[in-house]
């Protein structure tokens, strides 16, 4: 699975929703200076992430949350939300071997099941890996991170 910048992006907002949706209007606009996106980017993501019931948002008004507690959303389920196909794009197999040889007819269903266990190992890892655990890390660097200014 290529983990694309958008599931960075996306754990960029759900911490930025997670600490401020109780004190501001969380928009996407307001997502797209923090995470220095374009703000259509930002829609795109935060779409993804409502249809999956990560977060709700009133549309053109903004009030982004999390639909779930942090312990209640993984790694996956947000790379998910981005990406579905994600895990099956792993490995590329090349498409054409040669029929005529033993090992170009045989070599796709060879690979099926060693790659479908590292398919399934990554899957139970982003699974393992809750967003609140990420919130608490935020929180600890962005403790120990020296003012701006």
């Amino acid at each position: 699975m290529h983990i694309s910048q958008k599931c960075s992006v996306a754990l960029h907002c759900l911490i930025f929703i997670n600490e401020y949706s109780g004190s501001t209007n969380v928009t996407s606009s307001l997502l797209a200076m923090s995470t220095g996106c374009n703000p259509v980017i930002i829609r795109n993501i935060l779409g993804g992430l409502k249809n999956a019931g990560i977060i709700s948002t009133q549309s053109g008004v903004g009030n982004t949350k999390l639909a779930r507690p942090p312990e209640d959303i993984t790694l996956y389920d947000v790379c998910n939300a981005l990406e579905p196909d994600g895990l099956k794009k792993l490995f590329g197999i090349h498409p054409f071997p040669a029929a005529l040889c033993p090992v170009g007819r045989s070599i796709h269903t060879v690979l099926e099941m060693p790659y479908g266990v590292v398919q399934r190992d990554l899957a139970e890892s982003l699974k393992s890996v809750r967003l609140d655990s990420i919130i608490e890390q935020f929180r600890g660097v962005s403790a120990q991170a020296p003012p701006a200014g």
